[in-house]
């Protein structure tokens, strides 16, 4: 059977074509640019919740090994500070003198601890110098010259192992916790702290007998030299005070906030 189409039969049916074109584009569009419906989540029954999503690794927050080992260019962690380590130590420390030791630890560590170290340079120069210079201006007690140019030559020796070690354990990351001590570091410090004591007794023995102003006396010392170790050895006992104050204050501070 023959089926004439008039004009305007012809006409509806090309409308329909166009409008069902129009809705399959609109739909592959909304596809593509992800703004298409999405299906509706999965029901569970009452009283079930869904499983909590993981959250993204980038959004974690770094260990403490990837904070401590961090580059020196890298951005630190909001919490990756001084405090929060003098925490953490308070926690892990098996009792008061064990937390001493882990904070004296965590202070000698630091860059300041290391500029002051470098800085200490110039004390130990200084004593060398004048050491050398007042070999035999001292009747009253000729060992303190000697006192001086011994312990500047040795307080340079240790200053620069230790800052050898520091710069070989910050190159190989190692804490200063598993660092290894220099064997020859702490038999210095061993003969450092018993000349210390030595020259204590020849400094503080002859401070009310000394004269400073005839150089012919037989009690007399250069006052440059003997004011010099005076005062050196009186400013380690006035550090090694304060010390104690700022670390019994850490840690109080320490346990009180924990």
């Amino acid at each position: 059977m023959n089926v004439h189409q008039t004009p305007q039969t012809t006409r509806m049916y090309l409308g329909l074509m166009m409008i069902m074109m129009m809705i399959k584009m609109a739909t592959t569009n909304d596809v593509e640019s992800g703004t298409a419906p999405q299906p509706p989540p999965p029901s569970f029954p009452n009283g079930v919740t869904a499983p909590p999503v993981p959250p993204d690794a980038s959004e974690l927050p770094p260990t403490y090994e990837e904070a401590v080992h961090s580059q020196p260019g890298d951005a630190p962690p909001s919490y990756a500070s001084l405090f929060g380590e003098i925490q953490d130590a308070r926690r892990e420390s098996g009792g008061f003198v064990d937390f001493l030791k882990k904070l004296l630890v965590l202070l000698a560590g630091t860059i300041g601890c290391t500029i002051l170290l470098g800085l200490l340079m110039a004390v130990p120069m200084a004593m060398i110098v004048l050491g050398a210079i007042n070999i035999h201006d001292c009747p009253i007690q000729r060992m303190i010259p000697i006192y001086l140019l011994v312990f500047g030559c040795f307080g340079i020796l240790k200053n620069i192992i230790s800052l050898y070690e520091r710069y070989k354990n910050h190159r190989e990351n190692e804490t200063e916790n598993n660092a290894k001590q220099n064997p020859l570091e702490v038999m210095i410090n061993c003969f450092l702290l018993a000349w210390f004591i030595a020259g204590n007794y020849w400094i503080y023995s002859v401070h009310r007998a000394v004269n400073m102003d005839d150089p012919t006396h037989e009690y007399y010392c250069d006052p440059t030299a003997y004011l010099f170790a005076f005062w050196v050895t009186t400013t380690a006992y006035i550090f090694v005070g304060l010390l104690i104050i700022c670390v019994c204050c850490t840690a109080f501070c320490t346990s009180v906030t924990t």
